[in-house]
């Protein structure tokens, strides 16, 4: 038979020190159960919360967790405790094992995952094709990208030795429209200057930034340096007039142009035995009317 206690006011139990067993199969609180102390013990097999939302940190007066910091800790005995944590200092969720951070482990098979308005529905692994699964929503594993590096480093669209660099041809070259690459004429075109080392191109012209350095064009073998021309358009070698001589160069002949003296060209020569003017054909002509011949 059930008995009742009923009361008409508050119903107090004060033993001191001492501690209040109750012993029964179940015990019911019907109303709200609150515990007031600084340690709360669930001794038990199966914790079940009907509640859909639990509230940690409840009563914070301040901006933001005052301790710094509120979670969840799993307590793994003899070694470091598994740790979910919000930290306010830096207003992130972390998972710790101890003081360092801990691994987190998704199922590959999700349906989806939403990380900062991102939704990832696809992780793409090294037996797959990225080229495949080439979308905003897949990410490929480590394993996934080298093999995908690799293939196109082997495959014959792209090429070249050693030390080369070769473009894909199957594809333009992404970038400022003033260096362009044009595969099927082979032609690299660059709009405005050129500097390689020492050496500047610009328009028409080839300029040494070195200063007093020598600007030096070396035919292989037997083979010349040839000034060519198109149909219809003359070809002139011009020389500056310099304001002295040069000085001589062992084993070089060396031709450079000055203000006109008796010769009549102004196209003078030094080497390291002698130093001269070229004579015009009239000037030529002259002197051996002159002198004889």
């Amino acid at each position: 038979m059930a008995q009742n206690l009923i009361v008409n006011s508050d119903y107090n139990i004060d033993v001191g020190a001492n501690e209040v067993n109750i012993t029964a199969t179940e015990v019911n609180v019907i109303g709200n159960f609150v515990v007031t102390g600084t340690t709360t013990t669930v001794d038990t097999a199966d914790l079940a919360v009907t509640d859909n939302n639990i509230v940690l940190n409840q009563g914070e007066s301040g901006a933001g967790v005052t301790l710094g910091s509120a979670g969840i800790t799993v307590d793994r005995g003899s070694v470091d405790d598994a740790i979910l944590t919000w930290d306010e200092t830096t207003d992130k969720w972390k998972f710790l094992v101890g003081a360092s951070t801990a691994n987190l482990e998704a199922n590959v098979s999700m349906a989806s995952l939403d990380l900062g308005g991102t939704t990832i529905t696809d992780i793409v692994t090294e037996a797959e094709t990225i080229g495949a699964n080439d979308n905003d929503t897949s990410i490929p594993t480590t394993a996934a990208v080298k093999d995908y590096a690799d293939a196109i480093a082997t495959s014959a669209a792209a090429g070249g030795a050693q030390y080369d660099v070769q473009y894909n041809t199957g594809a333009g070259l992404g970038g400022n429209s003033n260096f362009t690459v044009n595969y099927t004429t082979n032609v690299v075109s660059i709009l405005g200057e050129l500097n390689v080392d020492n050496i500047n191109i610009n328009g028409n012209d080839i300029i040494s930034s070195n200063v007093g350095g020598n600007i030096t064009l070396t035919p292989n073998g037997v083979g010349n340096i040839i000034l060519a021309k198109t149909t219809g358009v003359s070809v002139q070698l011009d020389f500056t007039d310099q304001g002295s001589d040069p000085s001589a160069t062992a084993s070089v002949n060396k031709i450079y142009s000055k203000t006109p003296s008796g010769g009549g060209t102004g196209l003078y020569f030094v080497n390291n035995t002698t130093t001269g003017e070229f004579i015009s054909k009239s000037k030529s002509i002259a002197y051996s009317l002159v002198f004889g011949g």
